[in-house]
Protein backbone atom coordinates (compact mmCIF):
# COMPACT_ATOMS: atom_id res chain seq x y z
CA UNK A 1 0.00 0.00 0.00
CA UNK A 2 1.42 3.69 -0.72
CA UNK A 3 -0.62 6.78 0.15
CA UNK A 4 0.10 9.88 -1.89
CA UNK A 5 -0.61 13.60 -0.19
CA UNK A 6 -1.31 16.69 -3.02
CA UNK A 7 1.11 19.20 -1.64
CA UNK A 8 -1.49 21.70 -3.08
CA UNK A 9 -4.45 20.20 -1.27
CA UNK A 10 -2.48 20.30 2.15
CA UNK A 11 -1.71 24.17 1.51
CA UNK A 12 -5.70 24.41 0.66
CA UNK A 13 -6.66 22.81 3.90
CA UNK A 14 -4.24 24.97 5.68
CA UNK A 15 -5.10 28.03 3.73
CA UNK A 16 -9.40 27.54 3.58
CA UNK A 17 -11.64 26.02 6.59
CA UNK A 18 -15.40 27.36 5.27
CA UNK A 19 -19.08 25.94 6.92
CA UNK A 20 -20.44 22.90 5.21
CA UNK A 21 -17.08 22.71 2.85
CA UNK A 22 -15.91 19.30 2.21
CA UNK A 23 -12.62 18.50 1.22
CA UNK A 24 -10.59 15.05 0.32
CA UNK A 25 -7.80 13.43 2.17
CA UNK A 26 -4.94 11.60 0.48
CA UNK A 27 -5.19 8.97 -1.74
CA UNK A 28 -4.44 4.97 -0.40
CA UNK A 29 -3.51 2.58 -2.84
CA UNK A 30 -3.56 -1.19 -2.60
CA UNK A 31 -1.95 -3.01 -5.15
CA UNK A 32 -1.33 -6.60 -6.64
CA UNK A 33 -5.28 -7.97 -5.67
CA UNK A 34 -7.23 -6.92 -8.30
CA UNK A 35 -10.32 -4.27 -7.85
CA UNK A 36 -12.82 -5.23 -8.79
CA UNK A 37 -16.87 -3.85 -7.10
CA UNK A 38 -15.20 -2.49 -4.21
CA UNK A 39 -16.99 -2.16 -1.28
CA UNK A 40 -16.40 -0.09 1.82
CA UNK A 41 -18.01 -0.54 5.75
CA UNK A 42 -16.61 0.47 9.10
CA UNK A 43 -16.26 -1.69 11.52
CA UNK A 44 -17.74 -1.36 15.24
CA UNK A 45 -14.08 -0.30 16.09
CA UNK A 46 -14.41 3.00 14.09
CA UNK A 47 -11.89 1.28 11.26
CA UNK A 48 -12.82 1.05 7.47
CA UNK A 49 -12.92 -2.72 6.52
CA UNK A 50 -13.20 -2.75 2.34
CA UNK A 51 -14.41 -5.78 0.23
CA UNK A 52 -13.65 -6.77 -3.48
CA UNK A 53 -12.60 -9.13 -6.25
CA UNK A 54 -10.26 -10.35 -8.45
CA UNK A 55 -11.26 -11.07 -11.28
CA UNK A 56 -7.83 -12.65 -12.88
CA UNK A 57 -7.63 -15.34 -9.45
CA UNK A 58 -10.88 -14.92 -9.38
CA UNK A 59 -11.28 -14.67 -5.50
CA UNK A 60 -12.65 -12.58 -3.00
CA UNK A 61 -10.23 -10.08 -0.43
CA UNK A 62 -10.73 -7.68 2.54
CA UNK A 63 -8.50 -5.31 3.81
CA UNK A 64 -8.90 -3.77 7.42
CA UNK A 65 -7.63 -0.07 7.93
CA UNK A 66 -5.26 -0.08 10.84
CA UNK A 67 -5.03 3.51 11.41
CA UNK A 68 -2.04 4.35 9.34
CA UNK A 69 -2.52 2.01 6.10
CA UNK A 70 -4.37 -1.27 5.00
CA UNK A 71 -3.43 -4.26 6.69
CA UNK A 72 -2.46 -6.96 3.87
CA UNK A 73 -5.28 -8.30 2.26
CA UNK A 74 -6.99 -11.35 3.60
CA UNK A 75 -8.35 -14.20 0.99
CA UNK A 76 -11.66 -15.01 2.22
CA UNK A 77 -12.57 -17.72 -0.50
CA UNK A 78 -11.07 -21.22 0.37
CA UNK A 79 -8.85 -22.84 -2.23
CA UNK A 80 -10.34 -24.46 -4.80
CA UNK A 81 -13.60 -22.64 -4.90
CA UNK A 82 -13.41 -20.08 -7.02
CA UNK A 83 -15.87 -16.46 -7.05
CA UNK A 84 -17.77 -14.83 -9.75
CA UNK A 85 -16.10 -11.55 -10.45
CA UNK A 86 -17.64 -9.00 -12.34
CA UNK A 87 -16.36 -4.94 -12.26
CA UNK A 88 -20.21 -4.04 -11.54
CA UNK A 89 -21.37 -6.71 -9.34
CA UNK A 90 -19.73 -9.13 -6.51
CA UNK A 91 -19.35 -9.82 -3.46
CA UNK A 92 -21.25 -7.77 -0.25
CA UNK A 93 -20.74 -7.11 3.33
CA UNK A 94 -23.28 -6.27 6.20
CA UNK A 95 -21.67 -5.17 9.93
CA UNK A 96 -23.86 -5.52 13.20
CA UNK A 97 -21.56 -5.09 16.67
CA UNK A 98 -18.07 -6.85 16.23
CA UNK A 99 -19.74 -9.17 13.68
CA UNK A 100 -19.47 -8.94 9.95
CA UNK A 101 -20.70 -11.10 7.31
CA UNK A 102 -19.43 -11.53 3.45
CA UNK A 103 -21.53 -13.09 0.79
CA UNK A 104 -20.40 -14.25 -2.40
CA UNK A 105 -21.40 -16.53 -4.90
CA UNK A 106 -18.78 -19.14 -6.14
CA UNK A 107 -18.06 -19.17 -10.11
CA UNK A 108 -19.71 -21.19 -12.58
CA UNK A 109 -23.19 -19.58 -14.35
CA UNK A 110 -24.95 -22.93 -13.76
CA UNK A 111 -22.90 -24.52 -11.48
CA UNK A 112 -22.15 -21.73 -8.83
CA UNK A 113 -23.58 -20.99 -5.48
CA UNK A 114 -23.72 -18.19 -2.81
CA UNK A 115 -21.55 -18.65 0.30
CA UNK A 116 -21.36 -16.48 3.12
CA UNK A 117 -18.34 -15.99 5.65
CA UNK A 118 -18.53 -14.51 9.04
CA UNK A 119 -16.13 -12.76 11.43
CA UNK A 120 -16.61 -12.11 15.23
CA UNK A 121 -14.17 -10.00 15.41
CA UNK A 122 -14.19 -6.71 13.63
CA UNK A 123 -13.42 -7.96 10.36
CA UNK A 124 -9.55 -9.23 11.59
CA UNK A 125 -10.40 -13.29 11.01
CA UNK A 126 -12.84 -14.72 9.00
CA UNK A 127 -14.54 -18.20 9.73
CA UNK A 128 -15.46 -21.20 7.62
CA UNK A 129 -17.70 -20.66 4.27
CA UNK A 130 -21.58 -21.76 4.64
CA UNK A 131 -23.47 -22.23 1.95
CA UNK A 132 -26.68 -20.18 1.64
CA UNK A 133 -28.96 -20.97 -1.18
CA UNK A 134 -30.60 -24.01 -1.37
CA UNK A 135 -30.54 -24.57 -5.20
CA UNK A 136 -30.14 -27.72 -7.46
CA UNK A 137 -28.92 -25.58 -10.10
CA UNK A 138 -26.47 -23.29 -9.88
CA UNK A 139 -28.12 -20.20 -10.99
CA UNK A 140 -28.48 -17.88 -8.07
CA UNK A 141 -27.00 -14.54 -9.37
CA UNK A 142 -25.77 -11.32 -7.61
CA UNK A 143 -25.85 -11.35 -3.49
CA UNK A 144 -26.51 -9.04 -1.36
CA UNK A 145 -27.04 -9.03 2.35
CA UNK A 146 -28.40 -7.27 5.32
CA UNK A 147 -28.13 -7.66 9.09
CA UNK A 148 -30.69 -6.97 12.36
CA UNK A 149 -29.96 -8.21 15.60
CA UNK A 150 -28.65 -11.71 14.98
CA UNK A 151 -30.78 -12.30 11.83
CA UNK A 152 -28.95 -11.93 8.51
CA UNK A 153 -30.80 -11.55 5.42
CA UNK A 154 -29.31 -12.57 1.90
CA UNK A 155 -30.64 -11.67 -1.34
CA UNK A 156 -29.68 -13.14 -5.09
CA UNK A 157 -31.23 -13.58 -8.23
CA UNK A 158 -32.94 -17.04 -8.90
CA UNK A 159 -34.01 -18.46 -12.40
CA UNK A 160 -36.04 -21.14 -13.26
CA UNK A 161 -34.32 -24.57 -14.41
CA UNK A 162 -33.98 -23.11 -17.80
CA UNK A 163 -31.90 -20.41 -16.55
CA UNK A 164 -35.41 -17.94 -17.35
CA UNK A 165 -37.89 -16.17 -15.68
CA UNK A 166 -34.81 -14.07 -12.82
CA UNK A 167 -36.83 -13.33 -9.69
CA UNK A 168 -35.17 -11.90 -7.04
CA UNK A 169 -35.64 -14.01 -3.47
CA UNK A 170 -34.43 -14.34 0.07
CA UNK A 171 -32.69 -16.37 2.43
CA UNK A 172 -32.96 -15.59 6.11
CA UNK A 173 -30.30 -17.25 8.87
CA UNK A 174 -31.89 -16.90 12.57
CA UNK A 175 -28.78 -18.01 14.09
CA UNK A 176 -26.42 -15.32 13.41
CA UNK A 177 -25.77 -16.93 9.86
CA UNK A 178 -24.73 -20.76 11.53
CA UNK A 179 -27.78 -22.39 9.00
CA UNK A 180 -29.69 -20.64 6.08
CA UNK A 181 -33.72 -21.32 5.34
CA UNK A 182 -35.18 -21.79 2.38
CA UNK A 183 -35.63 -18.85 0.13
CA UNK A 184 -38.73 -17.22 -0.70
CA UNK A 185 -39.58 -14.93 -3.45
CA UNK A 186 -39.66 -11.78 -3.04
CA UNK A 187 -40.10 -9.93 -6.49
CA UNK A 188 -42.84 -11.77 -8.06
CA UNK A 189 -45.34 -9.84 -6.28
CA UNK A 190 -45.22 -7.05 -8.93
CA UNK A 191 -45.86 -9.06 -11.59
CA UNK A 192 -42.54 -9.18 -14.01
CA UNK A 193 -39.05 -10.15 -14.34
CA UNK A 194 -36.51 -8.63 -12.11
CA UNK A 195 -33.54 -7.20 -14.95
CA UNK A 196 -31.05 -10.25 -15.49
CA UNK A 197 -27.75 -8.35 -14.56
CA UNK A 198 -28.88 -5.61 -12.45
CA UNK A 199 -27.34 -5.83 -8.65
CA UNK A 200 -30.20 -5.30 -6.23
CA UNK A 201 -29.55 -4.13 -2.36
CA UNK A 202 -31.61 -5.29 0.74
CA UNK A 203 -32.44 -2.88 3.77
CA UNK A 204 -33.51 -4.06 6.82
CA UNK A 205 -35.09 -1.89 9.68
CA UNK A 206 -37.34 -2.80 12.91
CA UNK A 207 -40.09 -2.42 11.28
CA UNK A 208 -39.46 -4.68 7.81
CA UNK A 209 -37.08 -5.82 5.10
CA UNK A 210 -37.14 -4.38 1.73
CA UNK A 211 -35.96 -5.45 -1.43
CA UNK A 212 -34.93 -3.16 -3.72
CA UNK A 213 -34.20 -3.88 -7.21
CA UNK A 214 -34.35 -3.26 -11.25
CA UNK A 215 -37.68 -4.23 -12.60
CA UNK A 216 -38.35 -5.44 -16.36
CA UNK A 217 -41.25 -4.60 -17.90
CA UNK A 218 -41.15 -5.93 -21.41
CA UNK A 219 -37.75 -3.92 -21.43
CA UNK A 220 -39.75 -0.88 -19.12
CA UNK A 221 -36.50 -1.18 -16.54
CA UNK A 222 -37.15 1.11 -13.29
CA UNK A 223 -36.24 0.72 -9.92
CA UNK A 224 -39.07 -0.64 -7.84
CA UNK A 225 -39.38 -2.20 -3.92
CA UNK A 226 -41.00 -5.69 -2.66
CA UNK A 227 -41.38 -4.91 1.66
CA UNK A 228 -42.30 -7.87 4.30
CA UNK A 229 -43.39 -7.23 7.48
CA UNK A 230 -42.92 -10.39 9.19
CA UNK A 231 -39.06 -10.17 8.79
CA UNK A 232 -38.47 -11.87 5.21
CA UNK A 233 -40.71 -14.96 5.39
CA UNK A 234 -43.42 -12.92 2.97
CA UNK A 235 -42.89 -9.94 0.57
CA UNK A 236 -46.49 -8.75 0.87
CA UNK A 237 -46.37 -5.26 -0.90
CA UNK A 238 -44.67 -3.29 -3.17
CA UNK A 239 -44.32 0.44 -4.36
CA UNK A 240 -41.66 2.32 -7.10
CA UNK A 241 -38.79 4.74 -6.48
CA UNK A 242 -38.46 5.32 -10.29
CA UNK A 243 -41.63 5.60 -12.72
CA UNK A 244 -39.35 7.17 -15.73
CA UNK A 245 -39.77 4.52 -18.09
CA UNK A 246 -36.30 3.39 -19.33
CA UNK A 247 -37.16 1.56 -21.99
CA UNK A 248 -33.75 -0.52 -23.05
CA UNK A 249 -33.88 -4.03 -25.06
CA UNK A 250 -31.11 -5.33 -22.50
CA UNK A 251 -29.76 -5.13 -19.75
CA UNK A 252 -28.09 -2.40 -18.42
CA UNK A 253 -25.61 -4.18 -15.60
CA UNK A 254 -26.94 -1.41 -12.96
CA UNK A 255 -28.68 -1.11 -9.84
CA UNK A 256 -29.68 0.41 -7.23
CA UNK A 257 -28.53 1.68 -3.60
CA UNK A 258 -30.61 2.48 -0.86
CA UNK A 259 -30.40 3.39 2.91
CA UNK A 260 -32.95 3.28 5.84
CA UNK A 261 -32.91 7.11 7.41
CA UNK A 262 -35.54 8.44 10.26
CA UNK A 263 -39.79 7.95 10.38
CA UNK A 264 -39.29 4.27 8.30
CA UNK A 265 -38.16 6.73 5.65
CA UNK A 266 -35.53 5.21 3.02
CA UNK A 267 -32.88 7.12 0.50
CA UNK A 268 -32.60 5.06 -3.01
CA UNK A 269 -30.30 6.50 -5.78
CA UNK A 270 -30.11 4.95 -9.42
CA UNK A 271 -29.35 6.02 -13.15
CA UNK A 272 -31.41 5.84 -16.05
CA UNK A 273 -32.56 8.09 -18.58
CA UNK A 274 -34.64 11.30 -19.13
CA UNK A 275 -35.12 12.86 -22.31
CA UNK A 276 -32.34 10.53 -23.62
CA UNK A 277 -29.57 11.71 -21.80
CA UNK A 278 -28.13 9.34 -18.44
CA UNK A 279 -28.74 10.56 -15.02
CA UNK A 280 -28.59 10.15 -11.84
CA UNK A 281 -31.71 10.80 -9.15
CA UNK A 282 -32.21 10.06 -5.63
CA UNK A 283 -35.42 9.50 -4.04
CA UNK A 284 -36.63 9.58 -0.59
CA UNK A 285 -39.85 7.64 0.17
CA UNK A 286 -41.87 7.26 3.25
CA UNK A 287 -43.07 3.92 3.70
CA UNK A 288 -45.87 4.73 6.25
CA UNK A 289 -47.90 7.26 4.01
CA UNK A 290 -46.75 5.40 0.78
CA UNK A 291 -45.71 8.11 -0.48
CA UNK A 292 -41.95 9.65 -2.51
CA UNK A 293 -41.32 13.01 -1.00
CA UNK A 294 -38.46 13.95 -2.96
CA UNK A 295 -37.14 12.96 -6.28
CA UNK A 296 -33.89 14.70 -7.22
CA UNK A 297 -32.32 14.98 -10.25
CA UNK A 298 -28.38 15.07 -8.71
CA UNK A 299 -26.06 14.52 -12.24
CA UNK A 300 -27.14 17.14 -14.60
CA UNK A 301 -25.21 19.43 -16.17
CA UNK A 302 -22.10 18.15 -13.78
CA UNK A 303 -20.92 14.66 -14.70
CA UNK A 304 -22.10 13.26 -18.51
CA UNK A 305 -22.68 9.52 -18.44
CA UNK A 306 -23.41 9.29 -14.80
CA UNK A 307 -23.63 5.80 -13.28
CA UNK A 308 -23.22 3.15 -10.21
CA UNK A 309 -24.09 6.31 -7.74
CA UNK A 310 -23.68 4.90 -4.21
CA UNK A 311 -25.13 6.47 -0.68
CA UNK A 312 -24.42 7.20 2.90
CA UNK A 313 -26.30 8.53 5.52
CA UNK A 314 -26.48 8.94 9.19
CA UNK A 315 -28.30 11.41 11.74
CA UNK A 316 -28.83 13.65 8.36
CA UNK A 317 -25.54 13.85 6.94
CA UNK A 318 -25.58 12.12 3.45
CA UNK A 319 -23.17 11.52 0.84
CA UNK A 320 -23.36 10.22 -2.28
CA UNK A 321 -20.51 9.03 -5.05
CA UNK A 322 -21.02 7.84 -8.68
CA UNK A 323 -18.58 7.74 -11.62
CA UNK A 324 -18.83 10.28 -14.88
CA UNK A 325 -16.67 11.56 -17.66
CA UNK A 326 -14.17 14.44 -16.02
CA UNK A 327 -10.90 14.20 -17.77
CA UNK A 328 -11.80 10.33 -18.36
CA UNK A 329 -13.88 8.28 -16.35
CA UNK A 330 -13.74 10.23 -12.49
CA UNK A 331 -15.49 9.84 -9.43
CA UNK A 332 -17.88 12.47 -8.68
CA UNK A 333 -19.01 13.72 -4.63
CA UNK A 334 -21.82 15.44 -3.43
CA UNK A 335 -22.72 15.97 0.32
CA UNK A 336 -25.18 17.72 2.64
CA UNK A 337 -25.28 17.75 6.67
CA UNK A 338 -29.26 18.38 5.98
CA UNK A 339 -29.94 15.51 4.12
CA UNK A 340 -31.60 15.64 0.81
CA UNK A 341 -33.09 18.65 1.49
CA UNK A 342 -29.50 20.38 1.42
CA UNK A 343 -27.98 18.53 -1.02
CA UNK A 344 -26.94 21.61 -4.24
CA UNK A 345 -25.47 20.21 -7.54
CA UNK A 346 -23.16 23.07 -7.69
CA UNK A 347 -21.49 21.88 -4.85
CA UNK A 348 -20.70 18.72 -6.39
CA UNK A 349 -16.65 17.78 -6.77
CA UNK A 350 -14.40 15.45 -8.99
CA UNK A 351 -12.72 13.36 -6.32
CA UNK A 352 -10.31 12.12 -8.85
CA UNK A 353 -9.90 14.23 -11.93
CA UNK A 354 -6.77 12.75 -13.38
CA UNK A 355 -6.51 10.59 -17.32
CA UNK A 356 -7.37 7.07 -16.64
CA UNK A 357 -10.75 5.38 -15.44
CA UNK A 358 -11.61 6.15 -11.73
CA UNK A 359 -14.50 3.78 -11.32
CA UNK A 360 -17.19 1.98 -9.40
CA UNK A 361 -16.85 3.88 -6.24
CA UNK A 362 -18.60 3.08 -2.54
CA UNK A 363 -19.51 4.91 0.09
CA UNK A 364 -20.05 4.96 3.79
CA UNK A 365 -20.01 7.92 6.83
CA UNK A 366 -18.48 6.51 10.29
CA UNK A 367 -20.20 9.80 12.52
CA UNK A 368 -17.41 12.35 11.35
CA UNK A 369 -16.24 11.83 7.75
CA UNK A 370 -17.20 9.87 4.55
CA UNK A 371 -14.50 7.12 3.83
CA UNK A 372 -14.70 6.17 0.16
CA UNK A 373 -12.92 3.43 -2.09
CA UNK A 374 -12.70 3.08 -6.01
CA UNK A 375 -11.21 1.80 -9.06
CA UNK A 376 -8.51 3.22 -10.25
CA UNK A 377 -7.11 0.92 -13.20
CA UNK A 378 -5.66 -2.29 -11.31
CA UNK A 379 -5.48 -0.75 -8.04
CA UNK A 380 -7.88 -0.04 -5.53
CA UNK A 381 -7.91 3.72 -3.93
CA UNK A 382 -8.96 5.21 -0.72
CA UNK A 383 -9.69 8.29 0.75
CA UNK A 384 -11.35 10.32 3.35
CA UNK A 385 -13.84 13.23 2.85
CA UNK A 386 -14.55 15.55 5.56
CA UNK A 387 -16.42 18.97 6.22
CA UNK A 388 -14.56 21.58 7.57
CA UNK A 389 -16.35 23.64 10.15
CA UNK A 390 -15.39 27.10 9.72
CA UNK A 391 -12.88 28.41 13.28
CA UNK A 392 -13.78 31.84 11.81
CA UNK A 393 -16.04 32.99 8.85
CA UNK A 394 -15.85 37.12 9.74
CA UNK A 395 -13.39 39.32 8.55
CA UNK A 396 -10.88 40.85 10.76
CA UNK A 397 -11.96 43.57 12.52
CA UNK A 398 -11.85 47.05 10.64
CA UNK A 399 -11.25 45.23 7.67
CA UNK A 400 -13.94 46.43 5.15
CA UNK A 401 -14.78 45.60 1.78
CA UNK A 402 -17.70 43.47 0.07
CA UNK A 403 -17.68 40.87 -2.68
CA UNK A 404 -20.50 40.66 -5.38
CA UNK A 405 -22.72 38.92 -7.04
CA UNK A 406 -22.19 35.10 -5.36
CA UNK A 407 -23.12 32.99 -6.92
CA UNK A 408 -22.02 34.56 -10.04
CA UNK A 409 -21.75 33.47 -13.58
CA UNK A 410 -17.78 34.04 -13.12
CA UNK A 411 -17.75 38.04 -13.14
CA UNK A 412 -17.26 39.10 -9.57
CA UNK A 413 -17.23 42.81 -8.28
CA UNK A 414 -15.25 43.94 -5.09
CA UNK A 415 -14.85 47.27 -3.20
CA UNK A 416 -12.84 48.02 -0.38
CA UNK A 417 -9.14 48.81 0.10
CA UNK A 418 -7.39 45.63 -0.85
CA UNK A 419 -4.01 45.04 -2.23
CA UNK A 420 -4.25 41.83 -3.66
CA UNK A 421 -7.27 38.73 -4.21
CA UNK A 422 -6.52 35.59 -4.98
CA UNK A 423 -8.64 32.52 -6.40
CA UNK A 424 -7.99 28.85 -5.79
CA UNK A 425 -10.23 25.84 -7.05
CA UNK A 426 -11.05 23.23 -4.32
CA UNK A 427 -7.84 21.30 -4.77
CA UNK A 428 -5.99 24.33 -3.78
CA UNK A 429 -4.73 25.25 -7.45
CA UNK A 430 -4.50 29.04 -7.94
CA UNK A 431 -6.65 29.96 -10.43
CA UNK A 432 -5.64 33.37 -10.41
CA UNK A 433 -4.63 37.00 -8.73
CA UNK A 434 -6.62 40.23 -9.24
CA UNK A 435 -5.79 44.01 -7.58
CA UNK A 436 -8.29 45.67 -9.17
CA UNK A 437 -11.88 46.09 -8.62
CA UNK A 438 -13.01 43.04 -11.18
CA UNK A 439 -12.66 39.53 -10.54
CA UNK A 440 -13.27 37.50 -14.58
CA UNK A 441 -13.24 33.86 -14.35
CA UNK A 442 -15.78 33.14 -16.26
CA UNK A 443 -13.41 31.32 -18.03
CA UNK A 444 -13.27 28.27 -15.43
CA UNK A 445 -15.94 25.62 -14.87
CA UNK A 446 -18.67 25.78 -13.12
CA UNK A 447 -18.24 24.43 -9.42
CA UNK A 448 -17.00 25.78 -6.23
CA UNK A 449 -13.59 28.33 -5.94
CA UNK A 450 -12.38 30.13 -2.62
CA UNK A 451 -11.35 33.84 -2.32
CA UNK A 452 -8.46 34.79 -0.40
CA UNK A 453 -8.58 38.79 0.31
CA UNK A 454 -6.13 40.52 1.75
CA UNK A 455 -5.88 43.97 3.02
CA UNK A 456 -3.07 47.01 2.59
CA UNK A 457 -1.93 45.85 6.41
CA UNK A 458 -1.48 42.71 5.48
CA UNK A 459 -4.82 41.08 7.48
CA UNK A 460 -6.26 38.16 5.24
CA UNK A 461 -9.86 36.60 5.01
CA UNK A 462 -11.34 33.81 3.18
CA UNK A 463 -14.39 33.27 1.33
CA UNK A 464 -16.37 30.59 -0.36
CA UNK A 465 -17.19 31.06 -4.46
CA UNK A 466 -19.56 29.82 -6.29
CA UNK A 467 -19.66 30.32 -10.32
CA UNK A 468 -22.77 28.55 -11.95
Amino acid sequence: MQKVFSLSLLLFISLFVFAQTYVPSGVDTITDYGNYHPQIEIANDNNPILLWTDQLTKSVFTAKYNGTDFNTPVQLNPVGLQVQSYNWSGADLAIWGDNVYVVFRSHGYETGHVYLVKSIDNGNTFGDTIRVDHLATGFGQYPDVAVFNDTVFVTFMDHNSSGLNPQYVVSRSLDGGATFQSEVVAGEIIGDEACDCCQPEIVVNEQSVILFFRNNNTSIRDIKATVSYDRGATFTSWFSVDDHQWYLNSCPSTGPDAMGTEDNRVLTSYRTYENNVATVFLNEYDITQNLSLTLKQISSGISPNPNYPQIAYQNGNLGMVWEGLGQSVDVFFIASNTGISGLDTVNTLNLTNTIGPQSKPDIVFDGSQFHIVYANGFNLEYLQVSELVSISDSKPDNMNFGIFPNPSTGIIHFDGMLSRLEVYDIYGNLIGTFSNKTIDISGAASGIYFLKATDEQGRSWSRKLVKH
